[in-house]
C-alpha cells in the first residue's frame, strides 16, 4: 500500500465536560493522487485516534483493491 497520512486534527466537542468530553479526531491520508478523511470519536484520544487513522488505512486498501480490480456491470446498475 502507497498511502501516508497527510493531516492531523484533534476537536473536543463538548469543553464544558472536562475530562468525559467527546474527542473528534480527523486524519487525513493521501495516496499521491487522492485525498480522503477519516474520523473518529471518543472520550478517549487515543481510542478516537486509532479509529480515524484505521479507517483511513482500511479506506487506502480499498481504493488500492478497487483500482486493480476493474468494475462489473451489475444488472442494478443498468440505466432505465
Amino acid at each position: 500500500a502507497d498511502f501516508h497520512l497527510t493531516d492531523y486534527k484533534v476537536r473536543i466537542l463538548d469543553g464544558a465536560a472536562g475530562t468525559s468530553a467527546k474527542t473528534r479526531v480527523l486524519v487525513e491520508s493521501s495516496n499521491g493522487e487522492q485525498r480522503w478523511t477519516t474520523v473518529g470519536v471518543s472520550s478517549n484520544i487515543l481510542e478516537a485516534s486509532y479509529e480515524a487513522v484505521v479507517e483511513g488505512i482500511e479506506y487506502g486498501l480499498l481504493l488500492e483493491s478497487s483500482a486493480k480490480t476493474p468494475l462489473r456491470h451489475s444488472p442494478a446498475l443498468k440505466e432505465r
